[in-house]
């Protein structure tokens, strides 16, 4: 019973805070998406990888904290091509790796610009090609993976546009093979972010 006592308290505290919390915001953000970690280095590195990296996010900002602390619920995604040479010929595959989970976000100033730093953190997802030999036939599937995801977050907010850049940690995955290798990515975006304030919106 006590236990039951305490989950209502707690349920009933998130939901005034959550109710106390006036001002909401959500972003996009698109932009490029360098991979890191041993996952993508199957062709010994012998060709460049990148792709476009693009986040979504919705924030709820804190009034105990000025406003200038906002948590909420954030997806993080790249979608990575890979190209180089195995075996003398050319190889481009198609890497996938996201994010889903929550976010946390702090501006310095309660003003139009100001400088910010955000952490997200939440279940990650990589998904792997399938390797072809010179015939067609499979060598090696293509696979999911899951793990845990963190990517700490810089940048600055422009009024409605951000400029920032994210760190997606590399986290070790099940990938070709039973060991497990690191993926991760380095990601610099533009986007913008559309803020409304209940408090300043007449009924």
């Amino acid at each position: 019973m006590k236990k039951i006592v305490l989950l209502l308290f707690a349920v009933s505290f998130g939901v005034v805070q959550y109710a106390a919390a006036q001002k909401f915001s959500t972003a996009l953000q698109l932009g490029w998406s360098a991979p890191k970690g041993e996952a993508f280095n199957y062709d010994e590195n012998t060709g460049a990888k990148g792709g476009l990296g693009y986040s979504i996010d919705l924030l709820y900002y804190l009034p105990a904290f000025e406003e200038k602390l906002a948590v909420g619920l954030v997806y993080n995604g790249s979608l990575l091509l890979g190209g180089g040479t195995k075996n003398k010929s050319l190889d481009i595959d198609l890497y996938g790796l996201a994010l889903y989970g929550v976010k946390g976000q702090y501006r310095f100033l309660n003003r139009k610009v100001s400088p910010y730093v955000a952490l997200s953190t939440g279940l990650s997802h990589l998904e792997t090609p399938s390797f072809l030999d010179g015939d067609g036939n499979l060598l090696m599937a293509g696979r999911n993976s899951f793990s845990l995801g963190l990517a700490p977050e810089v940048g600055v907010e422009l009024g409605f546009f951000i400029l920032s850049a994210t760190y997606f940690v590399p986290m070790k995955y099940k990938v070709w093979s039973v060991r497990k290798e690191s993926a991760g990515t380095f990601q610099v975006s533009l986007g913008f972010r559309y803020s409304l304030d209940l408090k300043e919106t007449k009924i």
